[in-house]
């Protein structure tokens, strides 16, 4: 009976030292979302008046570019860029000035920035910028050239926006 109660006692110490060795463990698991976003500064663009087709970007000599557009996102990023709608009139943009016709071009300076960049015409969204690092910038510049004539006058001026867009790279 001794020799039972004894095996029966190491059996019990036994199962409660397995339990002891296969105790739980955890695993601590992190994430962050992706983040996409985009901000630009200035955030307006006074041209004042401008006769009929003519032309007046925003570049100044020495400047990286008028224009920051920055990565507010957490992950490199495309940024784009589009003409959108005009105010008050029916204004649109093109690739030549006409009739109600205005064209827009950014241009993204380089060097020691002396020289004018060249224009990209856009019309619809465009590729202003890829696989900009997160807090990243881009420096850029606006040119805008005025309908050739308008079917409409407005004596408070016309506006009209252009959107900068982001998506993870």
């Amino acid at each position: 009976m001794r020799k039972t109660t004894l095996h029966l006692l190491l059996a019990v110490v036994l199962l409660l030292a397995a339990q002891v060795a296969f105790a739980a463990s955890d695993i601590t698991v992190t994430v962050t979302l992706q983040q996409v976003g985009v901000s630009v500064s200035p955030t307006s663009w006074a041209l004042g008046t401008m006769a009929p087709g003519a032309a007046q970007s925003s570049w100044v000599s020495g400047n990286a570019g008028h224009f920051t557009a920055t990565n507010a996102g957490n992950v490199a990023e495309d940024l784009t860029i589009a003409a959108g709608a005009t105010s008050p009139s029916n204004w649109a943009a093109g690739s030549s000035s006409a009739v109600d016709v205005y064209v827009i071009g950014f241009g993204i300076g380089s060097g020691d920035y002396t020289s004018e960049p060249t224009y990209a015409t856009f019309t619809t969204t465009t590729s202003l910028a890829t696989s900009v690092a997160a807090a990243g910038t881009v420096d850029f510049d606006l040119e805008f050239t005025a309908p050739a004539t308008g079917s409409t006058f407005d004596a408070g001026g016309q506006t009209f926006t252009v959107s900068l867009a982001a998506s993870a790279s």
